[in-house]
């Protein structure tokens, strides 16, 4: 009988042992969600960000060269890196430049030690946005170095969710500090705009495409000015427009005379897209031609 219950202690024991060790896996292995949980990670995270751009704008001013193409922006908590559309291993301090030249990448705590000089350029990404997580690590893509209209397809719910907190994040953000998103007909009304999580002077409704592409306005701050270290003739200044497919084949964007600046984003399929991100049941993304690895949309954990 003694032998029995012994027995039985061991194996409770154990069987507390194995359960202690799985929920250490999962936690371990969802560790890198967690950092970006919460708005106010989310927020720090943005404007790590934010402030490694502008420390490149100024780093390439000082330097005298041209700002680089930036691509895509990887915040793994560890590091930032950039990847750029063409090699070039000038990266400025604080930035490190890997061999190839195409990967430029720099420790946070070095953008809070350092700062940024506060009288430089203001950065020229600002539709960098976030598309979402890869192995924990958040991924954000510069939508105004995508040329043509990009389309988000797949279930509709998803797409309008994905969108929403695409738009929110331009206009809220301090990434996005100088672009303007303008919604277009059809995406200026519910369900588009109910799910929209911020207002802003920047998120601007336009009628039609005529009354959307003469919106040249620079975008103000938060005091209701122009945007601090923005320049007198607007050149950082970026626009998104947001329309549906019927939208746009209805109007015809295919023709729109975009500048190199904007950006366009269509909700729904169109045959005629330049970038298709296909936004998937499980909350990936198939991004591809723009071949960057997504596991969760950013409308999941925003």
């Amino acid at each position: 009988m003694i032998v029995s219950l012994v027995l039985f202690a061991v194996l409770g024991l154990v069987l507390l042992a194995a359960a202690a060790a799985l929920t250490r896996r999962k936690r371990g292995s969802s560790s890198g969600q967690a950092r970006t949980a919460g708005p106010g990670a989310d927020r720090k995270v943005l404007e790590t960000v934010a402030l490694g751009l502008q420390a490149l704008a100024e780093g390439r001013a000082r330097d005298a060269r041209r700002l680089p193409d930036v691509q895509t922006v990887v915040h793994s908590g560890q590091r930032l890196t950039v990847q750029l559309g063409q090699a070039d291993a000038a990266a400025p301090a604080p930035w490190t430049s890997d061999v190839s030249g195409k990967e430029w990448s720099l420790d946070p705590a070095t953008l809070r030690t350092t700062g940024t000089s506060g009288g430089g350029p203001t950065h020229p990404y600002s539709l960098t946005v976030t598309l979402g997580l890869h192995r924990g690590d958040r991924v954000l893509v510069d939508l105004a170095q995508l040329p043509g209209p990009i389309a988000l397809t797949g279930d509709d719910h998803e797409v309008l969710r994905l969108a929403q907190a695409v738009i929110t994040e331009v206009v809220s953000g301090p990434v996005g500090h100088l672009a303007t998103v303008v919604l277009v007909g059809s995406a200026t009304t519910p369900p588009v705009t109910d799910g929209l999580g911020a207002r802003s002077a920047r998120l601007y409704p336009a009628a039609t495409r005529k009354e959307a592409l003469a919106h040249k306005e620079a975008p103000a701050d938060e005091n209701g000015g122009r945007s601090a270290g923005a320049p007198a003739g607007g050149t950082h200044a970026r626009r998104l427009f947001v329309v549906t497919a019927a939208q746009f084949r209805d109007e015809r964007w295919a023709d729109a005379p975009l500048r190199e600046t904007d950006a366009l984003l269509v909700l729904g399929w169109i045959t005629d897209a330049e970038w298709h991100i296909a936004v998937n049941t499980d909350g990936s993304l198939d991004t591809g031609r723009l071949g960057v690895l997504v596991d969760t949309h950013t409308a999941r954990f925003a």
